[in-house]
């Protein structure tokens, strides 16, 4: 990971350096902002000022954070070897301290989050495996979990670190070892728990347990084909093969070039052909790119002839048919506010409505016929205010963290036929709850009633989830039911999707959250903000829990079965989607991660 997603990730499980936690509803003044005691050197950008703090790993009573990067070294070092097939016993048993005994390592039996008729899931039986060398008893795992031969990703974690009554370290890894068997994808997860001695200053294994979920499935292997189907058209090589860095230095950032990279994209048939196409949103100064699937499988760069190769800053974009012509139209975000383009049937789009958004910058749309008129309005989830309100680069201010409220205003617009959308926000009762930095939004009919319901996922604070509560009038009115019906997750929502993975008939979430390990490790920590009350201090260790799932129970009540799922890491989280990948009648789950990748873009 590279030095810039350290200091990111750090700063998701110490952010109450920059926000206030004890009120609700306020902004608050530079001077109300203090750090956490420790020792801290805040990182001063040119024409920025300090835009966040860089802690000592190793000084201000956080030792336990230098200890934990000295067992991730040690452990990537020994996993390197492994998945070199090389002889990687010299380095796990360097690893061990000299009075280390033993080691127990299981692959637990645990039932599977769907019924077991299920095919593609098998669940080992919960033998013990015993060794004396941690790296035996754990080259027996790999063996029993089947791809000892094609093991591909081996990964460890710590999530948290402490040290105990009698001087040790006690520490808690995940770990991830997935590869092939003929045509069977294998991928082992779980957890170990393991206690280390400091010896010369170094920290040395002395005993390790675990277990483990092996999940076997038939759907075989996916190949990259980005560069085959788009790599001959030179805008794609030349913008985006460039990255991130590139840009940044040649582009004005008053065009809205920025670092975040957190532009979407969109896929649907716009000429008619039966081929999905591709949109492509970009930072203010690069054109956003319309990428035309021809028979081949190849994809041709259509965006200046198209019409739709805008230079604004975008963001959000979505293909939808708003006039019930049969064909896809585009409603594009941009910098200012939305602009709607018609298609003619055979992908060129031409300007039919345009939608200044003066107090928010939209960052995701989402359509749907909210009123049964049969025409799709869209819902504008707008994540920050305006430029000289909230400006923000990499990171917003969102006050406070836990349940900010001064984000931007999203906006929900009716279509009224001919190209006319009204704001209808307001009178809908969607301005509830409404400026949470929101990012991804996500319909659907949550109770069964014959009417579509809205969640959305927020950055900063808890999700809202909009339950359509029409009257006989017919106008239609929402209200926010997300902390009766169970759905509040508090932590950094980036997108929301609904299914109904357990097949029985009602739609379940899944929310796409931020999983990060230092959150883990530094937000269990006694001193982590010692000033405040027990509940806050359990919001902002939910905040670093990762992705969640939320089952339907029929009742208009959710239950949350993240964890006993075992879907809640989903990494870095951003876009996240049910299907059925392996064809056999249940929906899984798919899950875009990432984030400014530079020299090292491995992590778990």
């Amino acid at each position: 990971m590279s030095c810039c997603c350290q200091r990111v990730t750090v700063y998701l499980a110490l952010i109450s350096v920059v926000a206030s936690c004890s009120r609700k509803n306020e902004e608050v003044s530079n001077k109300e902002i203090a750090p956490v005691s420790g020792n801290y050197q805040a990182e001063v950008v040119p024409g920025r000022g300090e835009v966040l703090p860089q802690y000592d790993p190793g000084g201000g009573g956080w030792e336990t954070e230098q200890w934990s990067a000295d067992i991730s070294a040690q452990l990537k070092e020994m996993l390197r070897f492994l998945l070199a097939g090389g002889d990687w016993n010299p380095a796990a048993q360097a690893m061990c301290a000299a009075d280390f005994t033993g080691a127990k390592l299981s692959v637990s039996k645990r039932r599977a989050a769907v019924p077991e008729k299920r095919a593609g899931v098998n669940d080992q039986p919960g033998d013990l495996i015993e060794s004396p060398l941690f790296s035996q008893a754990l080259a027996a795992v790999i063996d029993k979990a089947g791809f000892a031969e094609g093991l591909e990703r081996a990964k460890a974690k710590v999530v948290g670190i402490r040290p105990d009554k009698d001087g040790r370290i006690s520490c808690e890894m995940l770990f991830h070892f997935a590869g092939m068997r003929g045509h069977e994808a294998r991928d082992l997860r779980g957890q170990w728990r393991s206690l280390w001695l400091l010896e010369s200053g170094s920290p040395r294994l002395l005993s390790i347990e675990g277990d483990g979920h092996l999940t076997i499935s038939a759907m075989g292997r996916f190949s990259d084909v980005t560069q085959a189907a788009l790599g001959s058209n030179p805008s794609f090589a030349g913008q985006f093969y460039r990255g991130q860095d590139h840009w940044t230095g040649q582009i004005e950032m008053l065009t809205g070039i920025d670092i975040s990279g957190w532009q979407g994209l969109a896929a649907a048939d716009v000429n008619g052909d039966g081929r999905d196409d591709i949109y492509v949103a970009q930072p203010g100064g690069l054109p956003n790119r319309l990428y035309v699937q021809g028979q081949d499988g190849t994809f041709t760069d259509r965006s200046s002839a198209a019409g739709v190769d805008f230079l604004d800053s975008s963001h959000g974009n979505l293909l939808v048919d708003l006039d019930n012509d049969g064909d896809q139209d585009l409603i594009v975000g941009l910098s200012d506010g939305i602009v709607v383009m018609e298609n003619d049937g055979s992908g060129n789009f031409r300007k039919r409505a345009v939608k200044i958004l003066p107090a928010a910058i939209p960052y995701s749309i989402a359509a749907a016929d909210h009123d049964r008129d049969g025409d799709l309005d869209f819902f504008v989830c707008c994540y920050n205010r305006r430029a000289g309100v909230n400006r923000h680069h990499v990171f917003a201010r969102p006050v406070p963290y836990h349940d900010a409220n001064n984000g931007g205003r999203n906006a929900m617009f009716r279509n009224d036929g001919s190209w006319r959308f009204t704001n209808v926000t307001s009178r809908t009762g969607l301005d509830a709850n409404n400026r949470r930095f929101s990012f991804a939004a996500s319909w659907e009919d949550y109770d069964n009633d014959g009417d579509l319901d809205l969640y959305v996922a927020n950055d900063f604070g808890r999700n809202n989830l909009y339950c359509n509560v029409t009257g006989p009038d017919g106008v239609p009115r929402f209200e926010d039911v997300a902390e009766v019906a169970g759905v509040v997750d508090i932590a950094p929502g980036m997108s929301a999707c609904w299914g109904d993975y357990n097949n029985d008939g009602n739609p379940d979430i899944y929310v796409a959250n931020m999983f990060s390990a230092a959150g883990h490790r530094v937000s269990a920590q006694e001193r982590f903000h010692e000033g405040a009350d027990q509940r806050t201090r359990e919001k902002f260790r939910r905040h670093a829990r990762g992705n969640s799932l939320f089952r339907n129970n029929g009742d208009g009540n959710f239950t949350d079965v993240s964890l006993e799922a075992g879907v809640s890491i989903g990494r870095w989280a951003w876009a996240s989607k049910f299907t059925d990948l392996d064809g056999d009648g249940f929906e899984d789950i798919v899950v875009a991660n990432g984030f400014i990748t530079q020299q090292d873009s491995g992590d778990l």
